[in-house]
């Protein structure tokens, strides 16, 4: 019996698409599986551009709708790695979608990481393993790049797991700018592109990034359509 579990993660917002048919997966031949990049993690930052610590929260309009808090809520450490637990990343609630996802942060050397992992519980159980990838190195100068090639593994209870090649591609837009949101002008921002191709998907991430602030501002578009304009509302940083 054919099950729905075609699912296409949307790293940034930990959301899920799903199809009804099996064969939308195109498994990644484990003898040709590119393996995924160590990420250089010897940079110089230039400075803060996502304050890290428990309870700092930042609220943002979703297409001008106010959100639920985006809330630092714990830490953990992974393969002696310190990460940042987050509540409604970027203001996106998983309640009552049918899954438990998990998104974690960290960085290290001005390079900035995100984790997305999550589990749809259910009969069959389905698990996605967790993918990390960068969203920002705040050394790089404008039109530098960096490309991460990885691989996502889904679990289905009961059958064979499916493996998916997930690339990634940033590249610095613009740095040291101002931008307002809102009636506020922010300063020393940085602008990321993050392009990710999964199964020949192409989903165009815009992050800008307000030094000792975080991010002020985040697009997505999905085939070339917009999706989705967060903006910052407020924030509380401790």
């Amino acid at each position: 019996m054919k099950k729905i579990i075609s699912i296409v993660l949307v790293l940034w917002l930990s959301v899920f698409s799903l199809s009804s048919c099996t064969s939308d997966f195109e498994p990644v031949d484990p003898a040709v599986q590119v393996p995924d990049e160590t990420p250089d993690d010897n940079g110089n930052s230039t400075g803060d551009y996502w304050p890290m610590a428990l309870n700092n929260q930042w609220i943002y309009k979703l297409n001008g709708v106010s959100q639920d808090p985006m809330k630092i809520v714990s830490t953990e450490s992974i393969d002696g790695k310190s990460y940042f637990k987050y509540e409604n990343f970027i203001g996106s609630s998983t309640a009552g979608s049918g899954f438990i996802g998990t998104t974690l942060t960290r960085k290290t050397n001005g390079v900035y990481y995100v984790r997305v992992s999550a589990v749809i519980p259910g009969t069959p159980t389905i698990t996605v393993s967790p993918l990390e990838f960068i969203i920002l190195k705040d050394y790089l100068e404008v039109n530098q790049m960096w490309s991460q090639n990885l691989s996502q593994t889904t679990t289905i209870e009961g059958q064979t797991p499916i493996v998916t090649a997930v690339e990634i591609a940033g590249k610095i837009l613009e740095r040291n700018v101002s931008l307002t949101v809102g009636t506020v002008a922010f300063t020393n921002v940085i602008h990321t592109e993050v392009i990710q191709t999964t199964q020949g998907t192409i989903n165009k991430n815009e992050y800008w990034f307000s030094k000792d602030i975080g991010l002020i501002k985040y697009k997505n578009s999905i085939e070339g359509s917009l999706n989705n304009e967060y903006e910052i509302q407020s924030y509380q940083l401790n």
